[in-house]
């Protein structure tokens, strides 16, 4: 999921110097669970441990780069079926013109895809798809409706529903 941020800075002509300087903040996510058709065909426990470290820095230029690393238990909330996926990523959101903010991701990182968007397997359906993703992945999505227009990766995804799925 994308999160965009902007930032708002007022330049006086005896600061031009500190216009340009980036912007960081120290986010803490929360524990969520995403419903059935949002990534899974179950209710999908995502559990953020209190220490989590993940680093928004914003430029003047519109670049956003998040550090993300944390160590996440993912849970079928139907079945208790659970995992531990550690996420080790740096995200890199830039504005792509044509209303598309172009996002670039290297590492791990936990990823889900609402039906609509483009994901590792092309045009996701219903109930949606979960995949941790390693390596370089590119998606480009729509600014204002935050749809996956496009997916790439060189690396490796895992589904994460068939993992968490049991017989």
């Amino acid at each position: 999921m994308v999160v965009l941020m902007v930032g708002v800075g007022i330049v006086a002509p005896a600061s031009i110097a500190h216009a340009d300087k980036p912007t960081r903040t120290v986010v803490v996510p929360e524990s969520i669970v995403i419903p059935v058709g949002e990534a899974c065909s179950f209710p999908v426990a995502l559990d953020v441990p209190e220490r989590v470290s993940v680093v928004v820095t914003e430029f003047a230029d519109g670049r956003i780069v998040t550090h993300d690393r944390a160590k996440l238990t993912l849970t079928n909330a139907d079945t208790g079926e659970s995992l531990v996926h550690i996420t080790s990523a740096m995200i890199t959101e830039v504005p792509a013109g044509g209303g598309e903010i172009q996002v670039d991701i290297s590492g791990q990182l936990f990823m889900w895809f609402y039906p609509g968007d483009q994901g590792p397997n092309g045009l996701v359906e219903y109930p949606g798809e979960a995949f941790s993703v390693n390596g370089h992945t590119r998606v480009t999505v729509d600014e204002e409706t935050l749809v996956f227009t496009s997916f790439s990766i060189k690396g490796k995804t895992t589904d994460i529903c068939a993992a968490l799925a049991t017989e």
